[in-house]
């Protein structure tokens, strides 16, 4: 039995990843804050406890108070550390450039110096984001492509890697991309559209429909991460981990219509810069890890569309 500490295991991905690592019999120790960025959080966090970290150990805290952290690691003694503890709305970090920056970058380089004190043998994985790349430069977007973020989220994510890398731990860098699924409550785009649906409100749209994003299913993400987590051939790699396939965001709508759901659409002036994005190369995790994600978008939210339906 391996034993893994989550960072903000709490959260959207980290509950997900929870389930995962206990469902494969690892022990799980969730250190989280309990911290929303946009309403409605509050309801989200309670199903994500109720539904998915039963069995996980779950303790107050995060990166804010570095000595308590570094208490906290050496307590649990993880074989493995997933920070997961970053803002992780693109939209707040435009607005608040200095939470961003105090957050993604100093919250990360706290995990770092706590962990090198406290657990310096763990495996730490850093979960960033696909924004690092800013504009896409290829078609699948390999790993190994310019990093040149537009706005201040994937500047602070990037920054952040960047203290990773240079650390003297065993380190992993996983980057998704547009991850949905039950127990958002970021606002991203899927979350938006099958609460439209659900709710029977207008959906607004804010880019262009043709947009294409990698959309990645929370539980496929959360298995690529429980693979870096554990598998010798992460040690010291960069893996998109994402669906391996861009769809457009009208593509994502015309799935929930075809579901039964008549979601109205008004378009809006966008409010933040968005990089020009597509499908990212996943053959790295494929090869590496074994990573292999098994769910359409169609899949995808028609099971999302039916855990919203039945929470009401």
């Amino acid at each position: 039995m391996r034993r893994a500490l989550l960072i903000g295991g709490a959260g959207f991905i980290g509950a997900h990843l929870a389930h995962e690592l206990l469902a494969r019999g690892d022990e799980v120790v969730v250190l989280d804050a309990d911290r929303s960025y946009l309403p409605g959080g509050t309801s989200m966090r309670a199903w994500r406890r109720r539904t998915l970290l039963t069995g996980a150990t779950l303790r107050p805290g995060g990166p804010d108070d570095p000595a308590r952290l570094r208490r906290d690691i050496a307590e649990v003694g993880p074989d493995a550390v997933v920070h997961l503890a970053n803002l992780p709305v693109v939209g707040v970090a435009a607005r608040d450039q200095a939470e961003a920056r105090r957050s993604i970058v100093d919250g990360t380089a706290n995990v770092i110096a706590a962990t090198t004190a406290a657990a310096p043998g763990a495996r730490l994985v850093y979960v960033s984001s696909s924004m690092v790349y800013g504009d896409f430069t290829a078609e699948p977007q390999p790993e190994s492509a310019p990093l040149r973020p537009r706005e201040p989220y994937g500047a602070c994510k990037l920054e952040a890697e960047e203290r990773v890398r240079a650390s003297g731990l065993d380190w992993t860098i996983v980057r998704p991309s547009a991850v949905y699924g039950p127990g958002d409550a970021n606002a991203r785009f899927v979350q938006r559209l099958v609460e439209a649906a659900t709710l029977g409100c207008a959906l607004e749209l804010t880019a262009d429909d043709a947009t294409r994003l990698d959309f990645t299913w929370v539980g496929d993400l959360a298995t690529g991460l429980a693979q870096a987590a554990t598998s010798p051939a992460a040690s010291r790699r960069v893996f998109n981990m994402t669906a391996g396939r861009a769809r457009s965001l009208r593509e994502a709508i015309e799935i929930v219509r075809a579901e039964g759901y008549d979601v109205e659409v008004r378009a809006r002036p966008a409010r933040t810069l968005r990089p020009r994005r597509g499908t990212l190369d996943i053959a790295s995790a494929r090869t590496a890890l074994g990573y292999d994600p098994r769910w359409s978008l169609e899949r995808g939210i028609a099971a999302y569309l039916d855990t919203v339906a039945l929470a009401a």
